[in-house]
């Protein structure tokens, strides 16, 4: 497997037990069916949603209002299927700049405006009349210098700016964080990190570092987090420090790839995204869902998760100004809302931790759930792969204790095989999820 940001719907489920969040996420919005990667919140509030498309240049930007209500803004982005990696590349990433000015990261691939950041103005949009690329004010070719400088690969992922208004880079494909000054317009190659030996009998004997996002801090530093390339090994990703000069050091190791980080509003700590734990899942090595997670590095050292239970898998999130936390679900197409105010946050309409029995099972399994006021349920079963074989939709339930029971049976008529599915329960907008593992003798 080449070397690459494996950002796929393409996912597996390891048999382990289900990660419960410390504060159960709502559904803030769903429905994002074409890769949703990034998420920024602007001035108002409101989330951008960024979605790398299908493989057929049908990239898009959409705009989530804080009522939930979606407009799409832009149509016809870069979208890239690279067969070889045997995922999808395009736009990863939208930023809000100064003068109305929109800002869009575009990854590699096969688009004559892949691998570049293109600048649109937001005063050429109207509700209803998404705007394409032929609206594009500006187009920075991040990719020709970098492929001048004799690389192979460039795949521009996050950007950042200092308080001159310089841009920065991670290029995942480049290994590099590069810089591009607003005066002239001109790149420069602040670092490349190194690559490191593969201590597994298989994949590559060097591991690519693979940057994922470079973080302002307060003194103008930087902090650097890396994904790592395949065979994406547990506890190889680092948050490492940036100064001035392109030193590197580590600030923080022992994660798992990260591919976001920002700082929480409400106490300046950092936090990072993990995309999720990669391994050996029924002989199938592949990302395993439900091992995303946003985790909060303490200043003394100690980390605590402040987002688990996602379900899927995880490339982004972003704080609103009230330090509400937003999840980027890649593989099930939801913004999930975390209110990390646990002092004003309303008790969820279902109980996180549920009941399942038995599990594992071989003829049904019962699932309990409990409610706090009258909401409409809903409930999927899904294979390894996030594809959905059962439904269950039972309406307006009213508040109290609830079952929902599954023998087995999927559409058409078919019985499940022996295997490990995921239950997603919706009780309003509060999301509860889980595994179940399935024996039949």
């Amino acid at each position: 497997m080449k070397k690459r940001l494996l950002f796929t719907i393409i996912a597996s489920l390891a048999a382990i037990a289900f990660l419960h969040a410390q504060v159960a996420p709502t559904v803030f919005a769903q429905d994002f069916t074409s890769g949703l990667i990034g998420i920024n919140i602007d001035a108002d509030g409101n989330i951008w949603a960024t979605e790398n498309g299908t493989g057929n240049d049908d990239g898009r930007i959409t705009i989530i209002d804080q009522q939930g209500n979606k407009t799409v803004f832009m149509t016809g982005l870069p979208s890239t299927f690279i067969q070889a990696a045997g995922e999808i590349v395009g736009s990863y990433r939208t930023y809000q700049r100064p003068d109305n000015k929109v800002l869009i990261v575009v990854g590699e691939g096969d688009h004559d405006l892949s691998e570049t950041l293109l600048i649109v103005d937001k005063s050429d949009f109207s509700p209803g009349n998404p705007l394409t690329l032929e609206d594009v004010e500006l187009v920075i070719d991040h990719g020709a210098f970098i492929h001048g400088l004799g690389f192979v690969q460039s795949n521009p992922f996050n950007v950042e700016w200092d308080t001159e208004g310089n841009m920065y880079i991670a290029d995942a494909g480049a290994n590099s964080i590069v810089k591009w000054e607003a005066a002239t317009g001109d790149f420069s190659i602040v670092k490349t990190l190194d690559r490191f030996p593969n201590p597994l009998p298989f994949g590559p004997p060097m591991v690519d570092p693979v940057p994922t996002k470079a973080l302002r801090k307060p003194d103008g530093t930087f902090y650097v987090s890396q994904l790592t390339g395949f065979p994406f090994l547990p506890g190889a990703a680092n948050v490492h420090n940036l100064d001035a000069e392109g030193n590197l050091s580590v600030h923080a190791e022992g994660f798992t790839c990260l591919t976001d980080m920002h700082f929480d509003p409400t106490d300046g700590n950092l936090c990072v995204m993990q995309f999720g734990v990669f391994g050996d899942v029924g002989g199938t090595l592949n990302f395993i869902l439900g091992s995303a997670a946003v985790i909060k590095l303490m200043p003394d050292g100690s980390r605590d998760t402040i987002a688990q239970g996602i379900g899927g898998l995880a490339p982004s999130f972003a704080f609103d100004g009230d330090g509400n936390l937003y999840v980027a679900d890649l593989v099930f197409g939801q913004i999930l809302k975390y209110n990390l105010l646990s002092s004003t946050q309303e008790t969820p309409l279902a109980k996180t931790q549920l009941t399942v029995f038995p599990n594992p099972a071989s003829e049904q399994v019962h699932i309990e759930y409990e409610l706090t006021r009258e909401a409409p349920v809903t409930m999927g079963i899904y294979d390894l792969g996030g594809r959905l074989l059962a439904s269950f939709n039972e309406g307006n339930m009213p508040s109290g204790k609830h079952r929902l029971t599954w023998n087995g049976t999927m559409a058409g008529g078919r019985v499940a095989q022996n295997g490990t599915y995921i239950y997603r329960l919706l009780a309003g907008e509060s999301l509860s999820a889980g595994l179940i593992s399935w024996q039949r003798p």
